[in-house]
């Protein structure tokens, strides 16, 4: 019996960045009586991130563009440790 490796997209999916889809007018959660709900939609190549949102629409907007920076800041990673080197007063 012989074994095939299957080539894995993981590489090329990590190397695209988290971008705000849409931001769109919505009826909010079941329940709720307020009608300043946003529905937006972060994709990161096919997979979609849907989420719903209560507030204007530009603080909505703010707080998703806040979301896919930190998600853009976790994927290529935060910068090492840097080692300061002290030198002796003379």
């Amino acid at each position: 019996m012989t074994k095939v490796k299957a080539k894995s997209n993981k590489s090329s999916k990590w190397n695209e960045p988290f971008k705000i889809v849409s931001v769109t007018k919505s009826d909010g959660p079941e329940g709720s009586e307020t009608k300043d709900w946003y529905r937006y939609v972060i994709s990161q190549g096919q997979d979609p991130i849907i989420g719903l949102r209560r507030g204007s629409r530009q603080s909505v907007m703010e707080a998703v563009e806040g979301v896919v920076f930190c998600l853009n800041e976790r994927l290529i990673g935060k910068p090492g440790r840097v080692h300061i080197k002290y030198q002796k007063k003379q």
